[in-house]
């Protein structure tokens, strides 16, 4: 059995290779206790789950329901200033989601159609983007960055909110939501891909896509504990606005307005792909490596 257990181990060191020093393993890894003494390099994931719920302007369930027990002070005061001045609200909200809400995320968006719910799974430091709705031929936002005030045209427009984890204390997750219009035409680039080892050759890859608008400026920066949820929406009040493009959409077939919610949840996660068999075995607790 000590055998079976030095080939597992030595296997999987040639499968994960050398470039990794001590450092680099207690940065980004776990390392896991395997039989007698034996040791199972983990990567640091989070898994996040993702709600987008659209109802219409002023619906109780989210204004008064929602919103009434969510903490917008968690967000520092001059970025709140600054999301509130285009539109947008953040916020943290601890416990249980309100009967009604909870409700809402157990029903199909529409008939024949999955729940508003999605999973993703991404390691420690990387970013995953969420879409906040469909591409618009035109859009002519009213934007106030750093103080000024301009107005801005886009052709081809779809809000995304670029969302980046990184592990944070014991059991925490720290979560930087960033807005970004993506527009204009498909075009094709390269960008470079991140580097595997402090020796390894720069890589690059060919991506298509569209123009991008990162709002650096309004950056949210939270800390998500077990439990806890972050809310993102608009301001009904701000037309023209950044918030109002991103969180609202007319109904389909209709013309009533509807405001979009993104409710995000983060937790640290083990299993790159959760539901295929890859999670790790029962009894085994990934710990940090011993500082040397």
């Amino acid at each position: 059995m000590k055998r079976r257990t030095q080939a597992l181990v030595l296997a999987i060191l040639a499968v994960t290779g050398c470039t990794l020093n001590k450092t680099d393993l207690r940065q980004t890894n776990f390392v896991s206790k395997i039989g007698n003494g034996g040791q199972l390099i983990e990567p640091k994931r989070c898994a996040l789950k993702i709600a987008i719920l659209a109802r219409p302007v002023h619906d109780k369930v989210i204004d008064e329901g929602l919103w009434s027990v969510v903490d917008e002070q968690a967000v520092p005061p001059e970025v709140h200033r600054a999301l509130e001045v285009n539109g947008m609200r953040v916020g943290l909200l601890s416990g249980d989601l309100p009967a009604e809400v909870e409700s809402l995320l157990n029903k199909p968006i529409n008939p024949g159609q999955g729940k508003p719910v999605q999973y993703i799974n991404i390691p420690d430091g990387d970013h995953t983007l969420i879409s906040t709705g469909e591409a618009l031929p035109q859009v002519s936002l009213l934007l106030n960055r750093e103080g000024n005030a301009y107005g801005k045209d886009y052709k081809d427009a779809s809000g995304w909110l670029r969302t980046t984890v990184k592990y944070e204390g014991e059991s925490a997750i720290s979560l930087r939501v960033l807005p970004e219009i993506h527009h204009g035409p498909i075009s094709r680039a390269f960008s470079a891909m991140p580097n595997t080892g402090e020796f390894a050759p720069r890589q690059f890859v060919q991506k298509d896509g569209q123009q991008e608008d990162a709002l650096r400026d309004l950056a949210t920066s939270l800390t998500l504990k077990p439990g806890q949820v972050a809310v993102f929406g608009c301001l009904g009040k701000a037309n023209r606005s950044l918030g109002s493009f991103l969180f609202t959409e007319t109904e389909a077939n209709s013309d009533r307005l509807l405001h979009r919610v993104v409710l995000i949840w983060a937790t640290r996660s083990t299993t790159a792909n959760p539901g295929t068999g890859m999670a790790i075995p029962a009894g085994l607790e990934p710990v940090e490596p011993p500082k040397s």
